[in-house]
């Protein structure tokens, strides 16, 4: 058996990496309830809650996506996340929602601080 005949390896996905993906799409949920509320419902918060989100994956998968080109290095890759968890929590609150939105920074910043990916 040559090496060209091994299956590949797959990547293990811990219970830190499942958190983490949970709180990138809790962090999308976030953005499009708090556009929604910010615009006042209808159209406006339509379009905002949509902006909101296709701004955060437009963001996320240029600087922080794993497999992105231009992906931000450690440490500052550790900030920028924060930063960017900061503002979804920023906004969160102003939509009427400072519960959720600190539990979203206070989980979100702590499994990145833990997974240094």
């Amino acid at each position: 058996m040559s090496g060209s005949d091994r299956a590949p390896q797959t990547e293990r996905v811990g219970f830190l990496d499942l958190l983490a993906f949970t709180c990138e799409l809790a962090a999308l949920v976030l953005l499009a309830v708090s556009g929604w509320s910010l615009g006042e419902g209808g159209w406006r918060g339509a379009v905002l809650a949509v902006a909101l989100v296709a701004l955060a994956v437009w963001f996320w998968g240029r600087w922080l996506a794993p497999r992105s080109s231009t992906r931000v290095g450690m440490p500052a890759r550790l900030l920028v996340k924060s930063g960017f968890y900061l503002v979804v929590g920023v906004l969160g609150a102003l939509a009427g929602f400072p519960v959720w939105a600190g539990l979203l920074v206070l989980v979100a910043v702590t499994v990145a601080s833990l997974r240094r990916d």
